[in-house]
Formats: C-alpha cells, sequence, structure tokens
C-alpha cells in the first residue's frame, strides 16, 4: 500500500489538471449561431465547470484531510490504507459523478455556517498580504530610480 495511494493521488491529480485544460477550451462555433458556440454546448461547459470545481474542492479537502488528521485516525481504523485507496478509486473513476454529492451533502454543509467568518478572515489576510508587498518592494523601486 506503500506506493499505491500516492500513485493514485498522483493519477487523481493529473486526470484534474487534464479534466480542466479541456473544459477551460471554448466549445466549437455553431454554423446556425452565426459562428457562436451554440447554447446547448454553453450550458453544457458550464455544467461540465461546477463538475470540475466539485472535483478540485474534493481534492483540496482530501489533501488537507491527509495533512491534518491523517496520522491519528489511521491509527483508529483498521485497514485504513485499503478504504482510502477504495475511496480514490472512486474518484478517479467518477470524477465529477462522485465528487458532486461528496460536496454538496459534506463539505458544503461544514463549510456553509463559517463563510462570514472565513471571507472577513481572507480579507484582512489579503490586506495584510498586500501591505507586506508593498512594504518589502517599496526599498527596490527608490533603488531603482536611484539608479
Amino acid at each position: 500500500m506503500p506506493l499505491v495511494v500516492p500513485a493514485l493521488r498522483l493519477a487523481m491529480l493529473f486526470l484534474n489538471v487534464y479534466e480542466s485544460f479541456k473544459i477551460m477550451k471554448t466549445p466549437p462555433p455553431s454554423a446556425r449561431n452565426g459562428g457562436r458556440p451554440s447554447v446547448r454546448a454553453l450550458s453544457q461547459r458550464k455544467r461540465d465547470m461546477k463538475g470540475c470545481l466539485a472535483v478540485w474542492i474534493v481534492w483540496c479537502s482530501f489533501t488537507l484531510y491527509e495533512r491534518l488528521a491523517e496520522g491519528i485516525v489511521s491509527i483508529f481504523i483498521p485497514f485504513y490504507d485499503e478504504i482510502k485507496c477504495l475511496g480514490l478509486l472512486f474518484l478517479i473513476m467518477t470524477r465529477a459523478r462522485g465528487a458532486e454529492p461528496i460536496y454538496l451533502h459534506v463539505i458544503r454543509p461544514l463549510v456553509k455556517p463559517y463563510t462570514s467568518t472565513l471571507d472577513a478572515s481572507l480579507d484582512l489576510f489579503c490586506m495584510f498580504g498586500d501591505m507586506a508587498f508593498l512594504i518589502l518592494f517599496t526599498p527596490f523601486r527608490v533603488a531603482r530610480t536611484w539608479w
């Protein structure tokens, strides 16, 4: 199992990147619609983008869980690596059809009560990041104009 889980994780990452690349392309132009993509193709692309976003959210949540809690959880659950392999295989085989229910029924209800707190925290973090960037690069701008 020590080699199977990283291989499955890497396979899922590459599949996510490739699927995102395919979905980001604009649909082909339609002859009936004056060279623009058809409404059906655009709505299908929107559904695909939602599924792709759900896959990325589930992937990021899984990775965060692995970093923070897996060491403790794996001690108390027998055959934990095998169960995790089956879960990764499920996500790889079903892609968006498997990730959307996980997002809608597990992740979203857990995060939804804290959205205002998370938004305020992220805005504050971005503000401090912008200030740190400004403070760090101001001396370089002054030195560059001085030369």
